[in-house]
């Protein structure tokens, strides 16, 4: 697979990881925030969960060579 951009939302209790969603599975900003709220509504952190979200970035740039 190619680059791709996508956000990943992670899942720790008490500071240690439990699981992320799959990559590049979200690529929307628009979903990743439905899916965080989500997340943050199942996982509360009062009792003890951090739901937190990264973008990925790919990005390909051209390059030119003098001949």
């Amino acid at each position: 697979m190619g680059m791709v951009s996508y956000y990943r939302i992670n899942v720790a209790k008490n500071g240690y990881y439990l699981f992320a969603t799959e990559q590049p599975g979200i690529t929307s900003e628009e979903s990743a925030k439905e899916v965080f709220d989500l997340f943050q509504e199942k996982f509360p952190e009062s009792e003890g969960y951090e739901v937190s979200c990264t973008y990925w970035r790919g990005e390909g740039i051209e390059v030119k060579f003098n001949k």
